[in-house]
């Protein structure tokens, strides 16, 4: 899970610094599949609390890293509920 983070989050930096214009082209050059990309990507948007207790903490998660990367989309204040259960 931390290297996954850790990916989402450099592959997350280089698309704001306009390195790639889109998720296809992040793919392309890792040389990885776009949905794999896209899904792990969800991964940078977690919430601060949340990544505190992942990486800080080393707290483990209630989650796989499959469901991990869906929880991003809910909102901040849900997350830290369903990751720690």
């Amino acid at each position: 899970i931390l290297r996954a983070i850790g990916r989402a989050w450099s592959w997350r930096r280089r698309m704001e610094a306009g390195e790639f214009g889109t998720v296809r082209d992040l793919a392309i050059a890792v040389k990885l599949a776009e949905r794999h990309v896209s899904r792990q990507l969800r991964l940078a948007y977690l919430a601060p609390e949340v990544l505190k207790r992942l990486t800080c903490g080393r707290e483990a998660s209630a989650l796989s890293l499959y469901d991990l990367c869906f929880v991003s989309s809910l909102p901040w204040h849900e997350q830290r509920s369903r990751v720690f259960a």
